[in-house]
């Protein structure tokens, strides 16, 4: 029998005005601020990741149970159990003021069951003033309350345990061809000549440095963020505009090597081929490399940039700076690459393909289950609050 027809709801707002609960926001906390006093309480912030956790300080702002949530980015609410921290200005705080009323974790619950159903940017922000009318809050009694929660932390224990097996399942699928990879390279450089990569291009070249859009203006250019696993992904493309005989000079073709020569230091050096139609050009952050067909097959020369080998000695002749790593163009030149005949190369990539597809079917299959948990703890929220978790 459900029980939800026998509690009464309350918007936050009236709850506040009732003394019930009372909603804040944060102060000013810049990384200058962390800088001058560093120390080890949290701060939380408006992201999503990892809690929230903005950085670390040498003051704090509470010692005690709260509700926590990201006013300027997602609008996300996050339980925090009693230690001392601070909360930023784009982060909201919920103190319960009266506790024989309402359970800090029951109420969480409640929030973070209802976030799941709207939708805030940095443009519709999860002020205190949208959130005191956005959220309606079932008030069952408070031992009610305690017992939603106790079968709540229950069942999501055991999600959470599906979760990490799942994660666990697919850390090992990517690994997969991470180790294929590695097999073949080592067998080719085992097996055939080195030869210099300089002497087997045709053409080296960084990019273009101009000042690029997002409205459609000019012609489409890669940059680094385009490159995701040694392809190319299109999505947030921009445009640049320049003169077509400038654009010419710079036009991908099929087959061309996108190389990263500047990024941090964990991803410089990743490379992807384009393989496209329509007309691209690629930005200064690149080097595009040419083969000459005669002795290299463009997708070989891919995977071997992006094999474990070739990534470790990339990390180790790339130049670190604040924040970033650079290679350029005469050290990739210089790289020695193993050459089998053009028609093993063929078969190399065959394989790597066949094996590629196989694995991301895998790795689809394994994030289906991971998502399909997710929506099974948003069903059992929702089961929760119409009664069907308090009998």
């Amino acid at each position: 029998m459900s029980m939800q027809n026998n509690w009464p709801t309350k918007k936050l707002g009236e709850l506040e005005d009732e003394g019930i609960i009372k909603l804040g926001r944060g102060n000013v906390i810049s990384k200058i601020d962390i800088a001058r006093t560093p120390g080890n309480y949290p701060i939380y912030s408006a992201s999503k990741q990892h809690q929230g956790e903005f950085g670390r300080y040498g003051h704090y702002m509470f010692d005690e149970e709260l509700i926590t949530w990201s006013v300027d980015g997602g609008g996300r609410f996050f339980y925090r159990s009693k230690h001392k921290f601070s909360v930023t200005n784009v982060c909201g705080w919920l103190r319960i003021l009266k506790p024989e009323i309402l359970n800090y974790k029951y109420l969480y619950f409640v929030l973070d069951s209802i976030y799941q159903k709207l939708t805030f940017d940095y443009i519709f922000k999860a002020h205190p003033s949208v959130i005191r009318e956005k959220y309606e809050i079932p008030l069952p009694p408070l031992e009610i309350q305690k017992r939603i929660v106790a079968r709540i932390e229950k069942l999501f224990e055991k999600i959470d345990k599906a979760k990490e097996l799942r994660e666990k399942v697919l850390e090992e699928t990517e690994q997969i061809f991470k180790s294929a990879l590695q097999k073949v390279f080592d067998k080719t450089e085992k097996k055939y000549n080195l030869k210099l990569l300089k002497e087997i291009l045709i053409q080296i070249q960084y990019g273009i440095s101009k000042k690029m859009n997002e409205i459609g203006e000019g012609y489409k250019i890669l940059r680094m963020d385009n490159i995701v696993d040694g392809r190319i992904d299109v999505k947030n493309i921009k445009y640049v505009e320049i003169e077509k005989n400038e654009f010419l000079k710079y036009k991908l073709e099929k087959g061309d090597i996108l190389f990263n020569r500047v990024n941090s230091f964990e991803l410089v050096g990743k490379t992807g081929i384009f393989d496209l139609e329509g007309d691209y050009t690629f930005a200064s952050y690149l080097i595009r490399l040419r083969v000459n067909s005669n002795f290299l097959t463009p997708y070989f020369l891919n995977y071997f940039f992006n094999s474990p080998q070739t990534q470790y000695k990339l990390r180790f002749i790339a130049k670190r700076a604040v924040q970033q790593a650079n290679i350029n163009a005469k050290e990739i030149s210089s790289l020695l690459i193993p050459l089998p005949p053009l028609s093993e190369q063929k078969k190399i990539v065959a394989y790597l393909d066949d094996l590629r597809e196989k694995v991301e079917k895998l790795k689809q299959l394994q994030q289906k289950q991971l998502e399909e948990l997710n929506e099974l703890k948003n069903s059992i929220l929702e089961k929760a609050f119409k009664g069907e978790l308090a009998e």
